[in-house]
């Protein structure tokens, strides 16, 4: 039998031999560091994803400013109140940044854009204000709330009178709009008046001209506008009233010279001639170069059957306008 101390040591040999054989393969010891390396690698990497989150975000955050909360539309009411459309479209640009489709701010930026309009002097920097000020006005009706509606209808019905004659049917449109929807704007029969007139719908003006006048009877624009509506419809005696009215109440010399054209029209469609001549003699007081007095005198004197005085008149008037087409034609007539 072998001895039971030589197993033992046998067993011994043979661990000692598996360790030096892992130790000393160079196989193993290759794989033992790529472990490593690549642990290492690891660790390396991940540090520097720590380092650069922690760099890059703080100095995001210093240069993208953080717009969390609305301006208040308190706030807002209270820029409107002062007049202040600078600070209004400040306050909704930077609150529709937050929600763009907020009715409220795309309203007050409609209405902003829509004054700053009508103080701009540029022709070109004004036509582009309106249209931005119709888009945001436009788009705020689309969830638009109930307060505001009136309101947005009746600014877009004034913006799109100061688009031009072509867009005058669109004012009307909207501004009836807004007349239904409870608008108690003073100037918003002006408007429609004006738009109407311009559209060559003159009887409908008329009417339109009359509810203009109850909220505003000291303007002699809109006076003499009303007339000129009413003389053109054959409305001759209402024309004449509104007319006198306006040339008392002007308070330029154009104005009142226009008045009197006016009358002196309504005068000669009448037959009043001698009225007529005075009107004509007035104006020439005022404006003694006035080429339009002496041809329309000389229109009155045509209708006397005063041939001499008529062409004296319209050469008159050419000796002042060389270029006057109604008086030269006139002269030029046998």
């Amino acid at each position: 039998m072998v001895p039971l101390a030589w197993y033992k040591v046998s067993i011994v040999m043979s661990l000692e031999y598996h360790a030096n054989s892992a130790y000393h393969d160079p196989y193993l010891k290759r794989r033992k560091r790529r472990r490593l390396v690549l642990v290492l690698l690891i660790i390396l990497a991940g540090s520097l994803i720590v380092a650069g989150v922690s760099y890059i975000i703080p100095r995001l955050e210093t240069r993208i400013p953080r717009r969390e909360t609305k301006v208040p539309k308190t706030r807002v009411l209270e820029l409107w109140s002062l007049r202040d459309y600078g600070s209004v479209l400040a306050a909704c640009d930077h609150s529709l940044e937050i929600d763009p489709l907020d009715s409220f701010y795309l309203a007050f930026k409609g209405f902003a854009l829509f004054y700053s309009a009508m103080a701009e002097p540029d022709t070109d920097l004004r036509a582009s204000l309106i249209d931005d000020s119709i888009f945001a006005t436009r788009r705020s009706l689309i969830d638009g709330e109930p307060a505001l509606r009136a309101e947005a209808f009746y600014i877009l019905g004034k913006a799109y009178y100061h688009k031009g004659r072509d867009y005058h049917d669109d004012a009307l449109e909207n501004l009836g709009t807004a007349l239904d929807a409870g608008s108690e704007a003073i100037d918003i029969w002006e408007y429609m008046a004006l738009a109407s007139y311009q559209a060559g719908m003159v009887e409908r003006s008329v009417d339109f001209f009359a509810q203009a006048i109850a909220f505003s009877p000291g303007s002699a624009e809109l006076l003499l506008a009303a007339a000129l509506a009413n003389y053109e419809t054959g409305l001759l005696s209402r024309a004449e009233g509104l007319a006198i009215d306006a040339a008392e109440k002007a308070s330029d010399a154009y104005l009142k010279e226009k008045c009197m054209f006016l009358l002196g029209d309504v005068y000669r469609s009448t037959g009043r001639l001698a009225e007529a001549l005075q009107r004509y003699e007035t104006i020439k007081a005022n404006n003694p170069e006035s080429a339009d007095a002496w041809y329309y005198e000389g229109l009155v004197f045509q209708q006397m059957n005063e041939a001499i005085k008529a062409r004296a008149s319209w050469r008159r008037a050419v000796a002042i306008d060389p270029m006057h087409p109604g008086a030269r034609q006139k002269l030029a007539e046998r």
